[in-house]
């Protein structure tokens, strides 16, 4: 069995790791699809790149989640998880907490939605292919709006996040 110690490291790197991919993903993929000269490889292709690393950071950070909630969940000792200084904190701590996840795994629901119905041929590292057959531009473009939305309420999220934090440490 772990000690109480490395078990504490192993959740914090999970959180920290998840941390750093989402913010590099929200930034990065901004920049990767306005700042880049198209002109080089060609729109479409261009595309091509930009959604197939997006879509292989998102299944990491689903991977992160997913060892995080459920190594938080039955491996880390009680005395190192999170104390409350009262129930008030306590619910608005979980309540942050329950719409982070809800908001991260909405938006990896919403990025499948939007690959599955894409107006060209998407490959992930040329093992998995996307929008072949017939697609739907409209399932597309609410995903996309679901998407866009979910991604300005994680900012906030992650904003409140930090901001308790930082507040609970005073």
């Amino acid at each position: 069995m772990l000690s109480e110690k490395r078990s504490y490291v192993i959740d914090r790197v999970l959180h920290w790791s998840s941390s750093a991919l989402i913010l590099f993903m929200l930034l990065m993929m901004g920049s990767q699809i306005h700042n880049t000269d198209y002109r080089i490889k060609g729109a479409i292709e261009h595309k091509q790149d930009a959604i197939e690393i997006h879509f292989i950071m998102g299944a990491f950070v689903l991977l992160l989640l997913l060892l995080r909630f459920f190594w938080s969940k039955f491996y880390l000792p009680q005395s190192r998880k999170p104390e409350f200084n009262s129930c008030m904190h306590k619910l608005v701590v979980y309540i942050v907490h329950s719409l982070m996840y809800c908001v991260l795994f909405s938006l990896i629901v919403t990025g499948i939605f939007m690959v599955t119905n894409y107006e060209h041929p998407l490959h992930i590292l040329n093992l998995l292919t996307f929008s072949q057959g017939q697609t739907e531009i409209g399932i597309f473009n609410l995903a996309n709006k679901f998407h866009l939305y979910l991604e300005s309420a994680i900012y906030f999220l992650i904003a409140m996040h930090f901001t308790g934090a930082m507040y609970s440490r005073r």
